[in-house]
């Protein structure tokens, strides 16, 4: 039934939109993005800052090659945490929980790196490999408890997942300021340093290039799974309606339970592409939001992996541009979060009325649209 909001001049209806068209829904993201620079437009020259002279610096950030590679670094945990986003999405399972498994990456990579050299374990070779492993499986298993709640006793996963966050935090926060902290880090609360090859430096010696290259395998391995494995079709239509899941014979809780560990899995690896790539060491509050911003590019891409990246970048290139518009223009580092926050809010607008259509009837029985 169409929802319906009484007003003195009518009553108000949305409706599910029946189908959109695929240029149309292309043309109202473009449309959103428009409204959003035209709004964070006048919000900057409200602030007396230049807003053509800020948009110009925030484009460098995608010309200018040095600032282009930063752009890309930036975009990794951004991308790699989106994808797994993406996926619990596509089943309806509302993932906020990011940042926390991002935070979990992070802790079993720098543990591998710290059991390797206090105690020996695992070989040069390997290392990488295990810090790959570990972080995927941290990650997935900080998600599969919120999966396994809502999948067998119906618990919200927006509470637990978001709660979780701030779990992970703190437990990174007590490791880094106590047992993990460098003995020879003039008590500053940071973990050794990550020796070269435990670091992500095996293309061109640069780990945007190489953090690229995993994004990319990412988005190909989240798209492998949502169009031709059984989990992937059984993950959109759980998605679409649970009713004809469950008459069509798919466990619904087992789907949950592996779609949100695959979730968890992905944004973990973000994580360690934050320690190995972007810091070399773990310290605290390592990430500054790159899970939350996920959503945001999950939301922008329409949950389409090969779009994730792209629009992963895009945010990248913003959080550079950030720090370029703080030095040479003296605007807060709030700005930065102003603008992305605005064009979240702009993009869901934009999703809502691909969905949804909204029509007015009069008192005399008129309608409008």
């Amino acid at each position: 039934m169409p929802r319906k909001i009484r007003t003195p001049l009518g009553v108000v209806r949305i409706e599910r939109r029946v189908t959109y068209p695929r240029y149309i829904s292309v043309l109202t993201t473009l449309l959103a993005i428009f409204l959003a620079f035209a709004a964070v437009a006048i919000i900057l020259t409200l602030m007396g800052v230049d807003a053509a002279n800020a948009f110009m610096i925030i484009g460098k950030a995608f010309i200018d090659p040095r600032l282009l590679l930063q752009s890309i670094k930036q975009a990794i945990p951004i991308c790699l945490s989106a994808l797994g986003v993406g996926i619990a999405f596509k089943m309806n399972f509302w993932n906020i929980g990011a940042e926390g498994q991002i935070y979990m990456g992070m802790l079993a990579s720098t543990g591998m790196v710290l059991l390797h050299a206090y105690y020996g374990m695992f070989n040069e070779q390997s290392l990488l490999a295990i810090m790959f492993i570990s972080s995927f499986i941290l990650g997935g298993a900080w998600c599969l408890l919120p999966a396994f709640l809502r999948a067998k006793l119906n618990v919200n996963e927006i509470l637990t997942t978001l709660m979780l966050n701030y779990v992970a935090i703190l437990i990174v926060d007590y490791l880094i300021h106590g047992p993990w902290r460098d003995p020879k880090g003039y008590g500053f609360p940071l973990s050794i340093e990550f020796p070269d090859y435990a670091k992500l430096l095996f293309i061109f010696n640069n780990p945007s290039y190489t953090g690229l290259l995993i994004a990319v395998l990412g988005a190909a391995a989240a798209y492998f799974i949502l169009k031709y494995t059984k989990l992937g079709f059984e993950i959109k239509v759980v998605g679409q309606n649970p009713n004809v899941a469950r008459y069509a014979g798919i466990n619904i809780s087992k789907v949950i339970t592996l779609g949100g560990f695959l979730s968890g899995g992905l944004a973990g690896i973000g994580g360690l592409s934050i320690v190995s790539g972007i810091i070399g060491r773990l310290r605290p509050r390592a990430s500054p939001g790159y899970g939350y911003t996920a959503i945001i590019v999950a939301a922008l891409a329409g949950l389409n992996p090969w779009l994730i990246v792209v629009a992963s970048i895009f945010f990248g290139g913003l959080l550079t541009a950030g720090e370029s518009l703080q030095a040479s223009m003296n605007i807060p580092k709030t700005a930065t979060q102003m603008i992305q926050a605005i064009i979240f809010l702009f993009i869901l607008m934009g999703e809502f009325f691909k969905r949804y259509r909204i029509v007015f009837e009069r008192k005399e029985g008129g309608k409008g649209a």
